[in-house]
């Protein structure tokens, strides 16, 4: 009988081991897909050394704020995050943003890749992944 119930429950923590390893790399996969979605299509992107600071361009279609953006800065990468999306209607056009180094995190003494895709035709914007 001993024998039974300790199968059972070598069984039951293999069952447990699974689903919870599931599980984990279904929040994995749910988490990175939703840093991908809320990565924003660039139009530009430029450092100036002199004024210590990064601009960014990027589709308006009119609802658009310096604030809706953050940057993610990880080893030599940057990602350009939208925090809200743009529900207006107006036709796209092209905004720039600027912002210090300091406040994207970025060391001037740096080399940098940046993640974000880029697009040239702000059409386009709404409908390219």
């Amino acid at each position: 009988m001993k024998n039974l119930s300790k199968q059972a429950a070598k069984r039951n923590f293999r069952q447990e081991v699974i689903l919870y390893s599931f599980s984990f790399l279904l929040l994995i996969m749910f988490s990175c897909a939703n840093v991908q979605k809320n990565t924003e299509n660039l139009l530009g992107a430029s450092f100036n050394y002199e004024k210590q600071e990064i601009s960014i361009d990027v589709v308006t279609s009119g609802c658009t704020a310096k604030s809706d953006f953050n940057f993610t800065v990880s080893n030599n990468s940057i990602t350009v995050i939208r925090n809200k999306k743009d529900e207006c209607k107006a036709m796209p056009e092209v905004a720039r943003f600027f912002y210090s180094f300091k406040d994207a995190g970025i060391n001037p003494d740096k080399t940098y890749t940046i993640i974000n895709k880029f697009i040239a035709n702000p059409n386009l914007a709404r409908i390219t992944n």
